[in-house]
């Protein structure tokens, strides 16, 4: 039985991701798409995985051309990727010189870092490839740190994932209740002192371990 998420039937499943019935039992035969539970004869599928596995499929059909079997070679190399590596953090920061500093921290920490130099290449990453936590500065051009984090927190794809803000402008309590609002699981002021944001880190990961 699936203690997860939401849990959806085949219909729902064709519905999201705007295909006939019958691709959906191909994507589920070649294991694209797998069964979270059974009522009956009736497949249930995770709505959260389904929604991950959209985005996925899409991005490897049209962009990289690949037949199904591929995808599932593919969506399988990820799954032991991220069930046997390391943890992985995505950075969003504007500051190159920043961002650098960060992303040598933590992977010298022994963590995975990917990057994102403001909001909409942020959400992109975030959904393709779904971090186990997200370092989010409020200044970002276009899509500013708020925007981004009510976008990631209102998306079955990306809602659970954690997210620290952290900016030089979050310095009033107000600022901090619209964070909690949008969903921010927590706050640093910049300029940060590295030790206590991997300390942040690694108490919030723990939490959503549990």
């Amino acid at each position: 039985m699936n203690e997860g998420g939401q849990l959806i039937g085949i219909d729902e499943v064709s519905r999201l991701f705007e295909k006939s019935i019958e691709s959906i039992r191909k994507y589920k035969n070649y294991g694209i798409l797998r069964v979270a539970d059974k009522v009956g004869n009736k497949d249930l599928f995770d709505r959260e995985d389904v929604m991950r596995k959209k985005q996925l499929v899409k991005e490897m059909q049209v962009q990289r051309g690949l037949s199904l079997s591929q995808i599932a070679l593919e969506l399988e190399r990820q799954d032991e990727s991220r069930s046997d590596g390391p943890e992985r953090i995505l950075i969003v920061e504007d500051e190159e010189a920043t961002r650098e500093t960060w992303r040598e921290f933590f992977e010298g920490s022994g963590y995975q870092v990917m990057e994102a130099g403001d909001g909409n290449v942020a959400l992109d990453t975030a959904r393709t490839e779904k971090p186990d936590l997200v370092l989010l500065d409020l200044k970002l051009p276009g899509l500013d740190g708020y925007q981004v984090c009510q976008r990631l927190k209102g998306d079955p794809m990306t809602s659970t994932i954690p997210i620290i803000m952290i900016t030089a402008f979050l310095t009033g309590p107000s600022d901090t209740v619209r964070g909690i609002e949008y969903g921010a699981d927590d706050y640093l002021n910049k300029p940060v002192d590295l030790d206590v944001l991997a300390a942040r880190v690694r108490m919030i990961l723990r939490r959503v371990q549990r």
